[in-house]
């Protein structure tokens, strides 16, 4: 089994990735043009990630084989797949070395909370402020997208990504009660709106996202 790969890039049809203060973008979303490059893929949601051609979904497609999520994986409106790179991740903070042991850890929630029936939570349609929605783990997590500037010798252009924000007690900035809450966790998307034949809105999680076990 594969736990750990170096592949060196992520190529996604149409999509510009970049890597800005060590976070990895979205596709490109310019202010200039107000647009975003289309993505329709045939394959279903399961047989895309089990079909990437970098494998960079292989240990994500055992957790839902494990864990019986196939059909929930195809059913999802919009699913926040994370990359074996930030399995990978969780794995080692978590001092975990086998998929057993991972499968003790975690539950079907590891993935659920990613999934949604909503098939429109796109940065197209993200706003700056979070929006609240729940996921099929029952719990409620945030949306929204976040400006970058990038700067060359001669000009700059601003693009946005998309950020799934974990919420921890209250959202932060909220009104509600604050107490002991640890800060929201923030991942960042690092590429967003592939289509795929079961329906789903399929946006990939940074390679670098922490994850938390559920």
């Amino acid at each position: 089994m594969k736990y750990f790969k170096y592949s060196y890039a992520l190529i996604f049809t149409s999509f510009l990735l970049l890597t800005v203060g060590g976070l990895v973008s979205c596709k490109k979303d310019y202010l200039t043009d107000g647009g975003l490059a289309k993505a329709y893929s045939s394959y279903s949601t399961y047989d895309y990630l089990a079909n990437h051609p970098y494998h960079d979904f292989d240990t994500v497609i055992m957790i839902i084989n494990h864990f019986g999520l196939k059909d929930s994986v195809n059913a999802a409106g919009t699913f926040f797949a994370p990359t074996d790179y930030s399995i990978n991740r969780f794995m080692s903070n978590e001092q975990i070395t086998s998929m057993d042991s991972l499968y003790a850890h975690i539950s079907s929630k590891f993935l659920t909370q990613f999934m949604f029936s909503d098939s429109t939570i796109t940065l197209r349609n993200a706003s700056i402020n979070p929006v609240l929605h729940q996921n099929w783990a029952d719990t409620v997590c945030g949306v929204k997208k976040f400006a970058y500037t990038y700067g060359t010798a001669n000009s700059a252009f601003t693009y946005y990504i998309l950020q799934y924000v974990q919420i921890n007690g209250a959202l932060d900035g909220s009104s509600g009660p604050v107490g002991n809450d640890p800060a929201d966790a923030v991942l960042n998307c690092q590429t967003t709106g592939i289509k795929t034949s079961s329906g789903t809105n399929l946006n990939v999680l940074a390679n670098n996202s922490n994850l938390k076990g559920r």
